[in-house]
């Protein structure tokens, strides 16, 4: 039994959702409501101390953090489907696009989301003092002293501008790599690919979504309208968001 503990919109979710369904495999819906605070209760922590979504538990054996998820995935499942190439320079480039994917486009995604998402989404549910409590409880004083910060100071205009720039940096080192084949480690779709697709589908819908256009960048574009096709996106990205208040439906 494989029992997967997401939330609808989370990006880490999103790849490991894609990725199970690449391999066609049954799994349990466990969804934690992030924006209510459930990654933080106790029943949650002791499953996942980082308080972070997603948490895969197969068979009472539980694993955090969504790129070690997909490669255990993989593992288990290496001839359904193979999504790690055989090729081993294709599969070094599979696991620098796996490592990109978390170091340089998720971190930054989040400094984007912020203000455009993450924070008009808490105003409307909770008082400042409320969310303040909530940092509180956070476990992880990775995540409690960032939130903490940005309740108090906010993220800038700077700052969103340091994120962008960084991912340009990125797009354009994915155009590149797309030149070299139709998918970013080679011939086949992998685990690169899974990694980077919910990272682009967030960058569509942020403040600028031109980076991923075809007159900006015609292979990341054309790569992006693949990706969507496929009915392992269209299954990942179709878990609704539980809060009909919230405007936020994607």
């Amino acid at each position: 039994m494989l029992r997967l503990y997401h939330y609808w919109s989370s990006v880490c979710s999103q790849k490991v959702r894609m990725c199970l369904s690449e391999k066609g495999l049954d799994w349990e819906s466990r969804h934690v409501d992030i924006f209510a605070f459930e990654n933080y209760e106790p029943e949650y922590t002791r499953l996942n101390p980082k308080a972070v979504v997603p948490t895969l538990d197969h068979d009472g054996h539980v694993l955090i953090e969504s790129n070690i998820i997909l490669e255990y995935i993989e593992d288990l499942y290496p001839n359904q489907v193979p999504l790690r190439p055989a090729d081993p320079f294709e599969r070094a480039i599979m696991r620098l696009w796996i490592y990109n994917s978390e170091e340089l486009a998720h971190w930054n995604v989040n400094v984007c989301s912020h203000n455009l998402r993450h924070a008009k989404r808490m105003d409307q549910r909770y008082t400042h003092e409320q969310q303040i409590a909530a940092a509180e409880k956070c476990p992880n004083p990775m995540i409690a002293l960032r939130l903490k910060r940005r309740l108090a100071v906010g993220v800038s205009v700077e700052e969103e501008n340091e994120a962008y720039e960084k991912l340009d940096y990125l797009l354009d080192q994915m155009e590149e790599r797309l030149r070299q084949g139709p998918w970013i480690a080679g011939p086949l779709l992998t685990l690169a690919d899974i990694a980077m697709a919910p990272m682009v589908n967030r960058i569509e819908v942020l403040a600028r979504p031109e980076m991923i256009a075809p007159a900006r960048r015609p292979k990341v574009a054309n790569w992006w309208q693949r990706i969507q096709a496929r009915p392992s996106y269209q299954m990942a990205f179709s878990f609704k968001n539980p809060d009909s208040k919230d405007p936020i439906k994607r």
